[in-house]
C-alpha cells in the first residue's frame, strides 16, 4: 500500500482566435485584438476566476495553514502556463496574489512547461519549444521566486526525444501519463528513472475519477467522497500515487453544487487519517527508483493517449503547417506580431479541430470554443493565413517559401535569405540545404 501522494493541477487559459475571423475580418487596429477575441477571453477568465481560481485556491491555502497548526503537512504542485499568468495579470491580480502566497508557504511547487502551452515539442525543429520553456521558467521565477526543477510538457505530450531535451536543458524530473503501453506492465505508483531523469507517472484512473467522473450519476461509485477516495489511494499497491488534474475541475467543470470544493477541502484530512503523506515532485527526484525505457508518444488526452488529439487529421495538419510557415516572418517583425504568432501555437487551437467520435468527441466538444471542428477550422485557418499574408506584405516578400527537410519531414520554412541563414545558424544539421540556396534565390520574383 502506498504511503505518499503528490497532488497537482494544470492551470491554463488560451488566447482564443476570433470566432468570426473569416466572416468579419478586421484590417485596422492592434494585431492582437484583430485576430484574438479579448472580450471572450476576459469573459471566460472572469467566470473561471469566480467559480474556481478564487474559491479553490483559498481552500488550498486554508488547508495548508490548518495542517501547519495541527502538526500535519499538506503540499500541492501547480503547472501554470504563461498565457494563464498573462490573463491573470490583466484580469485577475487577486488570483496571482493568492498563488504568490501559496508559494511563500514553501508547501507548493510550480513546475516548468511551455509558456504558450504549445505543440512545438512535436516539431522537427525544437528551437521555439526551447524558447517557450525558457520564457515560462523566467515568468515563474519572476512571480513566484521559484526555479522549476520538474517539468510537465503540454498536455503531458512525451516521447524519447522530448525526454532527452528536458534533461538536456537541466530539468531533474518530469510528469508523464501512466499509459499502459508506456509502462509495459509496470505500475504507475513507483518513481522511475530514464538516463538520470526522474519520471513520475500520473495515475490516470484515480485522477480521472475526480476530473471526469465526480459528477456522473451513472457511475457505479457515485457519489465520490473524500473518505472513499482516500481509501482508494491508501489501498493502491506501490510507492506513491500521482494525481494530476485540470484545476478547473474544482468549480468550473464540476460546479460547487456537486460538492467538488468540499471534496478538495476534506481530502487532505482523510489522507492524513490513513497515514498517506503529501510530497512535492521535487522531493522525489532522489527517491529510490526503477529504471524504465520509454518508447513512442504519450499524452493524457482521449483513448489513444498520443498526439492525435492535436495532430491527427488533415485540418490539424494544415493549421500546423500554416503556423510553421509564419514562424520566421513573425520573428523578423517581432513585437506584437511575434506575440500573436506564439498565441497561434497554443495547443487549444489544434484541439478544437479534433473530429473523432464517441467519448473523446464529447470531451472535445465540451472544451471547444467553436460550435463544430469545421467552424473552428474555417476561422482559425483563415486567421493564420491572413496573418501570414499581412506579415509577408510588411516584409516586402513576394516569392515562394523554402522548406527545410529534417529526418525526412518538413521542418522550418524560410521566405528570404536572412531567414534561410538564421535557420541554418540555429540548427547546423540543416547545412546541407545551402546547396539549394542559389537556385531558390534565383526563383524569387521581382
Amino acid at each position: 500500500m502506498v504511503d505518499k501522494i503528490i497532488l497537482g493541477f494544470e492551470v491554463h487559459q488560451p488566447f482564443r482566435i476570433r470566432k468570426d475571423a473569416f466572416w468579419n475580418p478586421r484590417f485596422r487596429g492592434n494585431v492582437l485584438e484583430r485576430f484574438f477575441d479579448m472580450e471572450l477571453n476576459k469573459e471566460i477568465f472572469d467566470r473561471v476566476k469566480r467559480k474556481c481560481y478564487i474559491p479553490a485556491t483559498k481552500i488550498i491555502l486554508e488547508e495548508i495553514e490548518n495542517a501547519e497548526d495541527e502538526g500535519r503537512e499538506v503540499k500541492f504542485f501547480f503547472s501554470l502556463s504563461g498565457t494563464f499568468i498573462e490573463q491573470a495579470e490583466k484580469w485577475g491580480k487577486d488570483v496571482l496574489e493568492l498563488f504568490q502566497i501559496l508559494s511563500s508557504t514553501k508547501k507548493v511547487e510550480f513546475l516548468g512547461q511551455t509558456y504558450y502551452h504549445s505543440v512545438t515539442s512535436l516539431w522537427e525543429d525544437k528551437t521555439e519549444w526551447k524558447e517557450q520553456v525558457r520564457e515560462q521558467k523566467e515568468i515563474i521565477k519572476e512571480y513566484f521566486k521559484q526555479e522549476p526543477q520538474v517539468f510537465e510538457n503540454t498536455e503531458l505530450l512525451t516521447n524519447p526525444q522530448i525526454l532527452d531535451m528536458v534533461q538536456e536543458i537541466g530539468y531533474k524530473g518530469i510528469i508523464m501519463e501512466g499509459k499502459e503501453s508506456t509502462l509495459n506492465g509496470k505500475s504507475t505508483n513507483f518513481v522511475y528513472r530514464r538516463k538520470g531523469l526522474t519520471i513520475l507517472f500520473r495515475n490516470y484512473r484515480l485522477s480521472d475519477d475526480v476530473a471526469f467522473r465526480f459528477s456522473s450519476r451513472n457511475w457505479d461509485q457515485y457519489p465520490l467522497t473524500a473518505d472513499k477516495f482516500a481509501n482508494w489511494v491508501k489501498d493502491s499497491p506501490g510507492q506513491v500515487v500521482t494525481i494530476f488534474v485540470d484545476y478547473e475541475t474544482f468549480g468550473e467543470h464540476h460546479w460547487p453544487e456537486s460538492g467538488i470544493l468540499d471534496f478538495l477541502r476534506w481530502l487532505p484530512r482523510e489522507l492524513n487519517k490513513r497515514g498517506v503523506k503529501f510530497a512535492l515532485p521535487r522531493e522525489l527526484i532522489n527517491e529510490s527508483y526503477y529504471d524504465i525505457d520509454i518508447q513512442g508518444t504519450s499524452s493524457w488526452a482521449d483513448i489513444n493517449k498520443d498526439e492525435s488529439s492535436w495532430l491527427g487529421n488533415i485540418m490539424q495538419w494544415a493549421y500546423d503547417e500554416a503556423v510553421r510557415r509564419a514562424e520566421m516572418p513573425s520573428k523578423e517583425l517581432g513585437g506584437d506580431y511575434l506575440k500573436a504568432w506564439k498565441y497561434f501555437t497554443t495547443s487549444d487551437n489544434y484541439y478544437y479541430l479534433f473530429t473523432g467520435g464517441g467519448g473523446p468527441a464529447e470531451v472535445h466538444n465540451y472544451f471547444n470554443a467553436y460550435s463544430t471542428p469545421v467552424d473552428a477550422f474555417i476561422n482559425e485557418f483563415y486567421a493564420i493565413n491572413a496573418f501570414l499574408n499581412e506579415e509577408l506584405h510588411k516584409l516586402g516578400i513576394n516569392n515562394e517559401p523554402f522548406f527545410f527537410i529534417k529526418n525526412g519531414k518538413r521542418s522550418s520554412v524560410a521566405w528570404n535569405k536572412k531567414e534561410f541563414e538564421e535557420i541554418i545558424k540555429r540548427d547546423e544539421s540543416l547545412k546541407d540545404h545551402l546547396k539549394y540556396l542559389k537556385e531558390w534565390l534565383g526563383n524569387e520574383k521581382d
